[in-house]
């Protein structure tokens, strides 16, 4: 069956060839990373807006121009550490993107991107324990294991480690021991990459 299309008078025609639940995903999604709400048949800003008021609709230039700034955001949210020593991709195939303070400073996710699957291999090694240290007060954090699923970190247990992918390793964070600002050291086995600023 062919996708729907929509009309030229329709607002949203330059996105006519995805079918409307598909479009309005696509938006909610793109545009969230934009600071800029969604609803199926509204498009409005994230702005205050006066009681009662409705919301401001958005052209589809407009649009497009939020999809692309949406889109910027997200390629910069993944881009690796300037900070961290290319020495690190060259030893353990890995790109160190970032450690964010994260669920209200309950845990600390760290998230980084293969580049050779062989060398990360170890980083997956489930017989390793992974840890988060404190440079300031040296406070040690692991990652927490959750009931029916485990540790709070992929493993290589099915072989399904790939090159280019982005994988996430969560770190406790009880307390709120490591704050945004702090600088840390994450070690996984010989694996080690300090001083993280956390986001």
């Amino acid at each position: 069956m062919n996708p729907k299309t929509t009309s030229r008078s329709d607002g949203n025609s330059f996105l006519g060839t995805f079918r409307r639940p598909r479009l309005n995903g696509l938006l909610a999604g793109l545009l969230g990373l934009g600071g800029i709400a969604w609803q199926p048949g509204v498009l409005a800003t994230d702005a205050p807006v006066a009681r009662g008021a409705a919301p401001i609709a958005l052209t589809p230039a407009q649009i497009r121009v939020a999809i692309e700034d949406a889109e910027r955001r997200s390629a910069a949210a993944f881009r690796p550490d300037p900070s961290v020593p290319q020495s690190i991709e060259h030893k353990w195939g890995v790109q160190i993107i970032r450690i964010d303070y994260t669920a209200n400073g309950y845990w600390l996710g760290f998230r980084f991107r293969v580049t050779d699957a062989d060398k990360a291999r170890p980083l997956f090694d489930s017989r390793i324990k992974p840890y988060v240290e404190s440079e300031k007060s040296g406070v040690k954090l692991g990652v927490p294991t959750a009931a029916k699923v485990g540790a709070l970190r992929t493993t290589d247990r099915g072989g399904n480690i790939k090159p280019g992918k982005i994988y996430n390793m969560i770190f406790g964070n009880v307390g709120a021991q490591i704050k945004p600002g702090d600088k840390v050291s994450v070690v996984v086995g010989d694996f080690k990459v300090e001083h993280l600023r956390v986001n």
